[in-house]
């Protein structure tokens, strides 16, 4: 059977890895209708501590924070339409079974949201993947360089400090034949959610399977996926390469998510925040991310770090976000003010991709803005024109540990995403950000398009300075 191979493969392939890149996965000998892909921890069929599920009425679960911030509260918030699709970038797309994937951006429609660059299709699942539709209005290699760029708001007295650590060791897993696809585990001021968001659109038939996990073998938290191979035939491409849709998101939340989930009060995370308040925060991160699914060759055409042609066992990013919001009616920045579920009222996303792989971008080429050095570290920056509420940073040279200074990113874009085009010659500016916005949250997570891998979570400090 496909997983029981699959198992064994892992096995061999994580014992060339360093000590750092401990998978979950053992082999085991379970019957042919049972997963055969495990976490230490869990009762080998993968099933762990589940949630409630989702409220078959479609309304969801009442109240499922009212154990914010708790170790091992597990519920899956009783979404009902998917928790798909964030702004992303979609290359253009406006009908179903189109837009982005990243962490879901809510959208109504059922699959509405591919992922990623898409090619620039207008119709229900159509175009192409990694190309922008052959738009001439602008954007490209041949931008203005962005220059190097840092925030002023780096340093100050500590005001907070949440960091990751280790809680009870616990294991959720969904699957094809047990699906529970929205559980959570609550682990200090963090969230780690599952968010397998879009399963049916792995290969028909195919036992996909996703695991989350904390205090499992020296990880504070990670996650586990198999997804199998991209599909062939898919936007009219005869391989695997015009299957650019998004799988799952799972993702460590920090602030408010949405109605359902809130990792901890507002005395603790600081969020939501006034934008023009917002403090002068940094993201410590160790992590690490092997993928080990079935090889291909893909076309890395629009990726300068890989060439053309390039070998790979999956494709996923490791992306940190953050959303923002209107106020509430009394200009507060509440925990009532995001909504998600039937449809996102965001105002506005960040993206920094610390990975990504060889033929997944944020966008097509023509939504490329230009090349920017912040702190010494090399990104490509892109907007789109579908999604004026959206840019992405993409790290050149990817490191697994290091400091991220999220005012770098947020304030890059408040100077520059709205006038793009201006000063760099690109395709799309962005609507300019508004300081009386509020910002809901910081989540780390990793937008999966095929293969099988883990990403495994050894420090996750978030310190905010005022």
């Amino acid at each position: 059977m496909q997983k029981t191979v699959l198992a064994s493969l892992i096995v061999l392939a994580l014992s060339a890895c360093d000590s750092k890149s401990t998978v979950a996965v053992q082999a085991s000998g379970l019957a042919d209708d049972q997963t055969t892909a495990s976490i230490p921890g869990t009762d080998g069929a993968g099933n762990g501590n589940t949630s409630g599920g989702s409220d078959d009425d479609g309304k969801g679960q009442e109240n499922t924070d009212n154990n914010p911030g708790g170790d091992g509260g597990n519920n899956d918030g009783g979404q009902v339409n998917d928790d798909s699709g964030s702004s992303t970038s979609d290359g253009g797309q406006v009908d179903d079974d189109s837009g982005s994937s990243t962490s879901d951006g809510g959208q109504n429609n059922d699959d509405a949201g591919s992922s990623t660059s898409d090619g620039g299709q207008t119709n229900d699942d159509s175009g192409s993947s990694t190309s922008d539709g052959g738009e001439d209005n602008g954007g490209g290699n041949g931008n203005g360089d962005g220059g190097t760029f840092e925030s002023d708001a780096t340093g100050g007295e500590i005001i907070r400090t949440s960091t990751l650590s280790t809680g009870n060791s616990e294991t959720i897993c969904t699957s094809l034949p047990f699906q529970d696809n929205f559980s959570n585990i609550y682990v200090g001021d963090f969230i780690l959610h599952n968010n397998a968001w879009r399963p049916w659109r792995a290969a028909e038939g195919y036992e996909w399977e996703q695991c989350i996990y904390t205090n499992t073998n020296g990880i504070l938290a990670g996650w586990y996926y198999d997804w199998g191979p991209g599909r062939t035939g898919i936007n009219g491409n005869p391989n695997p390469s015009g299957d650019y849709y998004v799988r799952s998101y799972p993702e460590l939340i920090y602030g408010v998510k949405d109605e359902f989930r809130t990792s901890a009060p507002p005395s603790r995370t600081g969020f939501p925040v006034r934008f023009g308040d917002m403090p002068n925060i940094s993201i410590d991160y160790s992590y690490s991310g092997p993928e080990y699914g079935t090889v291909r060759t893909v076309d890395a055409s629009n990726n300068p770090r890989f060439p053309n042609g390039s070998t790979i066992a999956g494709e996923r990013n490791i992306a940190i976000e953050s959303f923002f919001y209107n106020p509430d009616e009394n200009g507060q920045c509440s925990t009532g003010i995001v909504q998600r579920n039937g449809g996102s009222n965001h105002t506005y996303e960040v993206m920094v991709w610390l990975d990504a792989g060889a033929e997944r971008l944020p966008a097509g080429p023509s939504d490329f803005v230009t090349d920017v050095t912040i702190r010494g570290d090399a990104y490509k920056v892109y907007t789109k024109g579908s999604d004026p509420r959206y840019i992405a940073f993409v790290a050149q040279n990817p490191t697994d540990s290091g400091t991220v200074y999220w005012n770098d990113f947020t304030d890059w874009a408040k100077t520059y995403a709205h006038r793009v085009q201006q000063e760099f010659g690109a395709r799309s500016n962005s609507v300019p950000m508004d300081d009386n916005w509020c910002i809901a949250n910081i989540i780390v997570g990793t937008e999966i398009f095929w293969g099988s891998g883990n990403l495994d979570i050894y420090d996750w400090t978030i310190t905010q300075r005022r």
